[in-house]
């Protein structure tokens, strides 16, 4: 009788424990969320993981002609994002009610992207299709489709009215320069183990110009974030010197920002092989990728409950 699942982490957890938490967090003034990061909830940021990096993959793929990149995308998308997304969801046979409300609600619009996504890029690859009159068509449709997923998810945290850190014009932007530099890391990963079929060159100065873009942005956020005052400072405060720091620090920056310029920078003295190095730049910024969505997620706290002096205004 004392025993109950804990709906966030689906384990079973001891009534009191439970309740000693939620006493925990209504005691501090900026309560931690914790529905879309901690246990179960970690599904949710390795959905759009997958989905933001299977985009970007899809878009890159298709502006290069790269069949392997675009399987990889599907892979990422359908695949990997997709499971995750139901694992996260739980009751699979609530799944189709948020189907309903596309006018409504970022998650069902969402959903609705990756499943046309899948649907158009899996019939662009078929031969029957990609060789007749509408080939055009059911590509266009994928891109759009892939471009959907990336404002998606993005947005789906910005209209969070609880969260200051998330409600701000610069996320979706952020999410969507995120997708884009994942993608082209994926294609620098595939080119790493014998898979190129496109201009790596190419990819490779996108991706640093993307790596550098996407440090910019992070600041500019983070800024912006700081001036907003009240949830959205302590946010800030929690990654750059808090509970989430060392994950920041090791994970975003280090990983995915320092790591791809200085391995780019140092090309000569390391004396490795090209694909190795672009390789090596790919998969360090998909570590990145990954924690700058973990951090942002986890740095999310709620507007106080009752006012408290010097809280929730902005300086």
């Amino acid at each position: 009788m004392g025993e109950r699942i804990d709906w966030r982490t689906g384990e079973t957890m001891a009534f009191p424990d439970r309740l000693d938490l939620q006493r925990q967090d209504l005691s501090q003034v900026y309560r931690p969320q914790r529905e879309w990061i901690d246990g179960r909830g970690l599904l949710i940021v390795i959905a759009h993981f997958f989905s933001g990096i299977g985009a970007g993959a899809w878009l890159w793929s298709t502006l290069y002609d790269f069949p392997m990149g675009q399987a990889l995308a599907i892979g990422c998308v359908i695949g990997l994002s997709g499971v995750a997304h139901m694992a996260f969801l739980g009751r699979w046979d609530r799944f189709w009610r948020m189907l309903r409300r596309p006018h409504q609600s970022w998650i069902s619009r969402g959903i609705w992207s990756i499943g046309i996504f899948g649907l158009a890029a899996v019939a662009s690859m078929l031969p029957a299709v990609r060789d007749s009159a509408a080939a055009p068509v059911v590509l266009g449709l994928s891109v759009l489709a892939a471009t959907a997923i990336l404002l998606y998810e993005g947005f789906v945290y910005a209209a969070s009215r609880a969260i200051p850190f998330w409600r701000t014009r610069l996320l979706p932007v952020l999410y969507i320069a995120y997708g884009l530099r994942g993608g082209a890391a994926l294609l620098l990963a595939v080119a790493a183990f014998g898979g190129s079929g496109f201009d790596v060159r190419a990819v490779e100065v996108i991706k640093l110009w993307v790596v550098v873009s996407t440090a910019v942005l992070i600041l500019l956020y983070l800024v912006s974030s700081t001036r907003s005052g009240g949830a959205a400072r302590e946010s800030v405060a929690q990654l750059v010197a808090g509970r989430i720091s060392p994950a920041f620090y090791g994970g975003t920056v280090l990983a995915g920002i320092v790591a791809p310029i200085a391995l780019a920078l140092s090309r000569d003295a390391l004396g490795l092989p090209e694909l190795v190095l672009l390789g090596a730049i790919g998969l360090a910024s998909l570590v990145g990728d990954f924690y700058v969505k973990y951090c942002i997620v986890k740095a999310g706290v709620y507007v106080p409950l009752v006012a408290a002096e010097g809280v929730g205004s902005p300086g």
